[in-house]
C-alpha cells in the first residue's frame, strides 16, 4: 500500500454534528438536532461574524478549552456554518497542530458544545433544541454519533486536495497535474468558478495559487497523466460551452449598448461600458451583470419614447 495518510474531504466542509435526538447523560436532557435547530445555528453564526473581531467558532482538542486546568491550544477555527438536510456543516480554518493531528490520523471526529439546557429552546419532556454553537471539539468519542469522519485514509501518492485556502499535493512531483472534476452540489447548479475550472488540466502549485471556489458545489481534483492531460469529458465540454455562451451574450449586450448610445449622443464618443465580469467571476454575478444591461436598456427606450 505504501506510505496512507488522512485526507480531509476535498470541499473543505465538515461534518459537525447529524440530524437526529441525541440523550446527554451529564445535563440529563435529550438534544434535539434538526433542520430548524441548525438552521438557528447557522444564522446566529452568521450574526456574529458581522462583527470584524469575531475570530470564529474555535475547535479545540477533547473539549480541553471547557478545563481550566487543561490547555485551550486552538486546532481550528470555524470560518463558516451551514445549515443541511443531514446536519450541521462548517469549513474549519486548522491551525498547524490541528492540520497535523487531522491527517496523521490521531483525530477523525468533532463533537459540538452547545449552551447548557437553560439557554435553549424547552420542547418539554426533558428535550431541548440548540439555536448557538458554542465550540467543537476533535475526538474520537464523541457524545452525538453518526457524524462523518473528518478525514478518510487514502493512497497518498494519488491525491490532492483542499485544506483551508491552500491546495496541499500529500506525496509526489510538485509538477503533476490535476483535472477539475464538476461534483454533485447540494442546490444541484454550480457556481461560475467551478464552470470556469471545469476539465482544466493545471499542476497542484497552479491550482493552489487559484484557491477554492466560493461555493460547495463538491468538485474535486483526480490527477492525469501525459495521455489523458488533454482529454475533456462531456460534462466538461458542456461547462465550458455555458461560459463561453454567457460571455458572448454579455458582449454583444454590450455592442448593442454602446450603438444605442452613440446614436443617442450624434455619434460622439461615450464611456465604454465597465467590465464587471471578473475572470473569476461567479454566475451570479455574470447573471446580474446581464440583468442589468437589460434593465439600462429598456430605461434608456422609455426615455426616447414621446409620451403618447
Amino acid at each position: 500500500m505504501g506510505d496512507n495518510i488522512f485526507v480531509l474531504a476535498a470541499d473543505g466542509w465538515a461534518h459537525i454534528t447529524p440530524c437526529g435526538e441525541f440523550p446527554h447523560a451529564g445535563a440529563g436532557v435529550v438534544q434535539v438536532i434538526d433542520r430548524t435547530a441548525c438552521d438557528a445555528m447557522a444564522a446566529e453564526f452568521d450574526a456574529r461574524k458581522s462583527d470584524a473581531n469575531f475570530p470564529g467558532v474555535l475547535v479545540d482538542f477533547d473539549h480541553f478549552s471547557l478545563d481550566t486546568g487543561q490547555s485551550s491550544e486552538a486546532a481550528g477555527w470555524i470560518t463558516e456554518l451551514e445549515s443541511r438536510d443531514t446536519g450541521l456543516w462548517a469549513r474549519v480554518r486548522w491551525s498547524d497542530a490541528g492540520l497535523a493531528a487531522v491527517q496523521g490520523g490521531r483525530f477523525r471526529l468533532m463533537s459540538p458544545v452547545f449552551p447548557p439546557p437553560s439557554l435553549c429552546e424547552d420542547l418539554s419532556g426533558g428535550r431541548i433544541r440548540p439555536r448557538a454553537l458554542v465550540s467543537v471539539a476533535l475526538t474520537n468519542e464523541p457524545n452525538i454519533k453518526g457524524g462523518r469522519p473528518l478525514a478518510n485514509r487514502q493512497e497518498a501518492s494519488s491525491l490532492v486536495h483542499y485544506c483551508g485556502s491552500a491546495l496541499v499535493e500529500n506525496r509526489g512531483d510538485g509538477a503533476k497535474k490535476y483535472r477539475w472534476v464538476l461534483g454533485n452540489p447540494p442546490s444541484g447548479e454550480h457556481c461560475g468558478e467551478c464552470l470556469a475550472r471545469a476539465g482544466k488540466v493545471k499542476t497542484a502549485e497552479e491550482w493552489a495559487a487559484m484557491g477554492p471556489p466560493p461555493c460547495n458545489c463538491h468538485c474535486s481534483l483526480e490527477p492525469v497523466d501525459e495521455a489523458t492531460a488533454n482529454r475533456w469529458s462531456d460534462l466538461a465540454r458542456a461547462a465550458s460551452l455555458t461560459v463561453r455562451r454567457t460571455k458572448a451574450a454579455q458582449r454583444k449586450a454590450q455592442e448593442r449598448r454602446e450603438r444605442s448610445q452613440r446614436s443617442d449622443d450624434g455619434g460622439q464618443k461615450t464611456a465604454a461600458w465597465p467590465d464587471v465580469v471578473s475572470r473569476g467571476g461567479a454566475e451570479t454575478q455574470r447573471v446580474e451583470t446581464a440583468r442589468s444591461a437589460v434593465l439600462r436598456e429598456l430605461a434608456e427606450r422609455r426615455k426616447r419614447t414621446p409620451p403618447k
